[in-house]
């Protein structure tokens, strides 16, 4: 009676894990295909910040689009991913620094350097 309770405990455990398995790789596959979706309907926008007359990498400037703020790495480049198509705004300010603003239509990724002018 004992070796049938546990036999029938083991059964039960078995079929529960299995079916949790089951379960979180659909999980796994949807958010896979989520992923995907997400990434074809955006576009991604890198570039790097210069000073316009030396032309040496500016670290450290902001770099506003669409009201989110990023910054340029120590080698005065960025890369922002997961934008929507169309056209967004872009404005990079740096202390001693004019700011720039432009506006960029993204259909598709895009690199853009951007030349500071010093005040």
């Amino acid at each position: 009676m004992k070796t049938i309770l546990v036999l029938i405990a083991t059964v039960l455990l078995s079929v529960s894990v299995y079916a949790e398995d089951n379960k979180n790789d659909k999980n796994v596959k949807s958010t896979a295909v989520t992923e995907a979706v997400r990434k074809v309907n955006t576009v991604d926008i890198s570039g790097s910040v210069v000073d316009n007359k030396s032309n040496e990498s500016l670290a450290g400037a902001a770099i506003f689009i669409d009201g989110n703020k990023y910054y340029s790495d120590l080698d005065g480049n960025f890369s922002v991913s997961d934008l929507k198509p169309g056209k967004h705004t872009v404005r990079v300010e740096l202390i001693s620094y004019q700011p720039s603003e432009m506006q960029v239509d993204l259909q598709k990724d895009k690199e853009i350097n951007i030349g500071l002018i010093q005040e």
